[in-house]
C-alpha cells in the first residue's frame, strides 16, 4: 500500500504540482525539471473530442448499396454492436486494467516516467486507451514534455466525463488498424472476406462474424499496424496474434483450447481496396456534382469535408435494372465492323418528366480511363441529332412541317464572309421537299437553309433552352448539322424536353442524402416545376415529325419497338467518325454515341445501323411492362396542321402559286404530298435576314 500510495503521489503531484513539486523531484531525478516546469494543472473540463472522418455510402435509386467515397474507410459503431470477444482481446492487448483504472495506468505511467526523466526526453508512453483516445481525438501530434502532461489530465478528466463503455465505443471508431482501415467495422470488413453462399460473391465480414483469430489479429496490429501487416508480414502478425492469444488466457478471457485454435486460423490473403475513390462512372459522376454543388457547402473545402468526411448517404436517381439494360445494350449491340478496344458506345437515359438520369454508360472501362463521354466536355459532334433543335426553332417561330424547304445539294448559303459549301451525306437531295420528309430523310442541305431562314441566332438560343449548355456556340454554315460538340448528357436533356411536352427539366443523378445524424439535407432534390421552353403543340408536332424517322426514315428497320410508339434523329459525323441515336417516349428519353475513343477519323458508321440497334435493345427492355403512351393525334394539333409555304433561306417563309405540284411523286409516310424535283413555282418574300460565319463544310446526316 505505501509503494502504491507513492506512486500515486509521484504521478499527481508531476501533473497537478507545478513547478513547486517538480523543483522537489529535480532534486532526486536529474530531468524532471523539464518535466515540471513543462505545464501547470489547472481546473477545467475537458476539450470536446474531435470530429471522426467518416466515409459516405452512394445507393441506387432503389436503396441497395452502389459504392463509398471518403478519404479514410471508417464506419462508426455503438458500443453495444460491438462483440465481446473483440473488446477481450483489445483490453488484453492495449490496457489490461481499462475497467478499474482511472484514465491512467499508475504502473505503467511510472515506469514510463523513470525512462523520460532519465533522458530529458519522452521515451516511454505508458499509454492506456484513455489516453490514446486523447492523443488521436484532444491533442496534437507533437512529441513534447507539455503535451504527456496535458494527456495524463486529459486523461484523467475524460474518465470523469465518460463512462468506460463510452471511451471504448470513441477508441474502437478512432483506431487505425491498417491498409486504409480506420475502426472497428471498417477493419473487420476490409480484411476478412466471407461469402453467404458458394454461388454468391464474397463480402466484408461483420464484426459478429469475427473469431477468436481474428479478433486477435485486429487487436495485435493496433500497436504497429504497418509492421505487423499480415498482408505484408505474415509471419510478424502470426506471432503478435500469438502474443495476444496468449494475454488473453493469462486474464482469463479465453481458454487454451481456444487459443490454440485461433492459432491455427489462417491470415488474410486478399488486399483491401487501396482507397475510397469511385469505382464506376456513376459514382465519379455523383462525386463530381457535389463537390460543386452549393447545397453541400458554399465553399470548396465544406462540400469537400461534407462528402468526404462526413459519413453520408447518397441516394441516387441511377436504376439499377436500367443500368444493366443500358451495360448490356452498349456491349452487346455493338456492330460486328468495326471493332477493338477503342470502339465504344455511351448511352444516357433520362426520365423526362423529372430530369432524373436513370442509366448512364461513359464508356467501355472505368478502371482504364475515367474520362466520361457521356457528361465531361467536350463531348462528341452529334450529326444530324441536331436537327431536332433546329426543327424546334422553326416551329416554334410559326413554320409548318408541312413547309417546302429546297433539299439539292451541294448547298451555299451566302454571308459576309463568302460562300461556303456542304452537301448531302449520301448526295443529291430530293428537290423541294417537306420538313416532314426532309427530316425523316435527314437530308442537309434542307437543314442547312431552313437554319438560316428562322435564324441560326434564334436556332443557338433553342440550343440552350433544350439543354446544350457546355460549348460556345457560334453562327456558321454547318451549325444545324451537328459540327459543334455535345455530349450525350445533353442530347438527352434535349430530346427529353420534347418528349416533356415542352418543358425542360434539369439533369440529376442525386434524389437524397441523409446525413450522419439521420437527418436528410434540404434541397435534394431540387424540387422543379421545369422550364416551359416550347408550347405543347410545338413539341408533340415536333414528336409526330421526328416518329417518322423511325417508321419510314434514317432510323427505319433498327429501332423499332413494338408496342410502343417512340421518336428520335440519327446522327453521324463527317468520315462516319461519330454514329448517333436520340430518341425516347414520355416515359424515358435516350441518347447513343458510338465511335472511336481516340481518334475521329476513323469510320463508325451511319448513326441508323450503328448507334440505332444500341438505342433500340435498350429502349425495349426499359419499355417492357410499361403502357403504351400513343403520340398525339396530328389531326387535332394545330401546329402540325398549319398552311404550307416554302422556306426561303435568305429568311422566312414564301408564298406559293400554282401549279404546285408538277411532277407529283407519291405520299409519303405521314400522307403529305411530295412534290417532284422539279418542285412547285415560288414567289420569293423574304421576311427577314441572317448573317452567318464560315465554319467547316459538313456531311453530318
Amino acid at each position: 500500500m505505501l509503494l502504491v500510495r507513492a506512486l500515486r503521489t509521484l504521478v499527481f503531484g508531476i501533473v497537478v504540482g507545478g513547478v513547486a513539486v517538480g523543483a522537489c523531484l529535480a532534486a532526486l531525478v536529474p530531468g524532471t525539471v523539464q518535466i515540471a516546469a513543462a505545464h501547470h494543472y489547472t481546473v477545467k473540463t475537458v476539450t470536446k473530442l474531435r470530429d471522426l472522418s467518416q466515409k459516405s455510402f452512394v445507393y441506387w435509386s432503389d436503396g441497395s448499396y452502389l459504392d463509398e467515397l471518403g478519404l479514410q474507410d471508417r464506419q462508426n459503431v455503438k458500443y453495444p454492436e460491438i462483440p465481446l470477444r473483440i473488446v477481450n482481446a483489445v483490453i488484453a492487448t492495449e490496457d489490461r486494467t481499462f475497467w478499474t483504472n482511472d484514465g491512467i495506468d499508475l504502473g505503467a505511467v511510472f515506469r514510463a516516467f523513470i525512462a523520460n526523466v532519465t533522458s530529458g526526453r519522452i521515451e516511454q508512453g505508458g499509454s492506456t486507451i484513455t489516453q490514446q483516445l486523447v492523443k488521436n481525438r484532444i491533442l496534437t501530434r507533437a512529441r513534447d514534455v507539455n503535451r504527456k502532461v496535458k494527456e495524463l489530465e486529459d486523461a484523467l478528466r475524460l474518465n470523469e466525463k465518460f463512462s468506460k463503455e463510452k471511451i471504448l465505443e470513441e477508441y474502437m471508431n478512432t483506431v487505425y488498424f491498417g491498409q486504409n482501415s480506420y475502426g472497428i467495422k471498417s477493419a473487420a470488413s476490409r480484411f476478412f472476406l466471407t461469402q453467404d453462399s458458394p454461388d454468391s460473391l464474397p463480402r466484408g465480414k461483420r464484426m459478429d462474424e469475427l473469431t477468436i483469430g481474428e479478433a486477435a489479429l485486429l487487436a495485435g496490429v493496433i500497436s504497429n499496424p504497418e509492421g505487423d501487416n499480415p498482408f505484408k508480414y505474415p509471419s510478424r502478425a502470426w506471432k503478435r496474434r500469438a502474443d495476444v492469444l496468449q494475454v488473453e488466457v493469462e486474464e482469463g478471457y479465453i481458454t487454451r483450447q481456444e487459443a490454440d485454435a485461433a492459432n491455427n486460423e489462417p491470415l488474410p490473403k486478399v488486399l483491401p481496396p487501396d482507397d475510397l475513390r469511385p469505382h464506376n462512372f456513376l459514382t465519379a459522376e455523383v462525386q463530381d456534382r457535389l463537390l460543386a454543388d452549393p447545397r453541400l457547402g458554399s465553399t470548396a473545402k465544406e462540400r469537400h469535408d461534407r462528402l468526404l468526411k462526413g459519413g453520408l448517404k447518397v441516394y441516387t436517381t441511377f436504376d439499377k435494372n436500367l443500368q444493366t439494360l443500358a451495360q448490356n445494350a452498349t456491349e452487346q449491340a455493338l456492330p460486328r465492323s468495326p471493332s477493338g478496344p477503342d470502339w465504344m458506345s455511351s448511352l444516357v437515359a433520362i426520365d423526362p418528366a423529372t430530369g432524373a438520369v436513370k442509366a448512364m454508360v461513359g464508356g467501355r472501362s472505368f478502371s482504364a480511363s475515367q474520362y466520361n463521354i457521356a457528361t465531361h466536355e467536350p463531348g462528341r459532334q452529334p450529326g444530324s441529332t441536331w436537327k431536332t433543335i433546329t426543327l424546334a426553332t422553326a416551329l416554334a417561330n410559326g413554320y409548318s412541317p408541312n413547309d417546302y424547304v429546297d433539299g439539292n445539294a451541294p448547298c451555299s448559303v451566302p454571308s459576309k464572309f463568302g460562300a461556303f459549301t456542304t452537301t448531302n451525306s449520301e448526295g443529291g437531295g430530293g428537290g423541294y421537299e417537306t420538313i416532314w420528309n426532309a427530316t425523316a430523310e435527314s437530308v442537309n442541305c434542307a437543314f442547312v437553309r431552313l437554319s438560316t431562314s428562322v435564324g441560326q441566332d434564334r436556332v443557338m438560343e433553342m440550343a440552350h433552352k433544350l439543354g446544350i449548355t457546355q460549348q460556345k456556340l457560334f453562327p456558321h454554315l454547318t451549325l444545324s448539322i451537328g459540327d459543334i460538340e455535345a455530349t450525350p448528357l445533353e442530347m438527352a436533356t434535349v430530346i427529353a424536353t420534347i418528349a416533356n411536352d415542352g418543358v425542360h427539366q434539369t439533369p440529376y443523378v442525386v434524389q437524397n442524402i441523409v446525413g450522419a445524424d439521420g437527418i436528410s439535407l434540404k434541397g435534394f432534390p431540387q424540387s422543379s416545376q421545369g422550364d416551359k421552353v416550347l408550347d405543347p403543340d410545338v413539341a408533340e408536332c415536333e414528336q409526330l415529325v421526328l416518329r417518322g424517322v423511325i417508321t419510314n426514315g434514317t432510323g427505319s428497320g433498327y429501332t423499332d419497338v413494338p408496342g410502343h410508339q417512340p421518336f428520335g434523329k440519327t446522327g453521324t459525323t463527317d468520315n462516319l467518325s461519330d454514329a448517333w441515336f436520340v430518341g425516347g417516349t414520355p416515359q424515358i428519353a435516350t441518347a447513343v454515341w458510338f465511335g472511336n475513343s481516340k481518334t475521329n477519323q476513323l469510320r463508325a458508321g451511319f448513326g441508323g445501323p450503328t448507334a440505332g440497334p444500341i438505342w433500340r435493345q435498350f429502349m425495349r427492355g426499359a419499355l417492357e411492362g410499361l403502357p403504351n403512351l400513343p403520340l398525339p393525334n396530328r389531326g387535332s394539333n394545330a401546329v402540325c396542321n398549319r398552311s404550307f409555304k416554302v422556306v426561303n433561306e435568305a429568311g422566312g417563309r414564301a408564298a406559293l402559286e400554282l401549279p404546285l405540284f408538277p411532277d407529283v411523286q407519291t405520299e409519303d409516310p405521314t400522307g403529305t404530298k411530295k412534290p417532284g424535283k422539279g418542285g412547285p413555282v415560288i414567289t420569293v418574300v423574304p421576311t427577314t435576314t441572317t448573317t452567318t460565319s464560315p465554319g467547316p463544310p459538313g456531311k453530318n446526316h
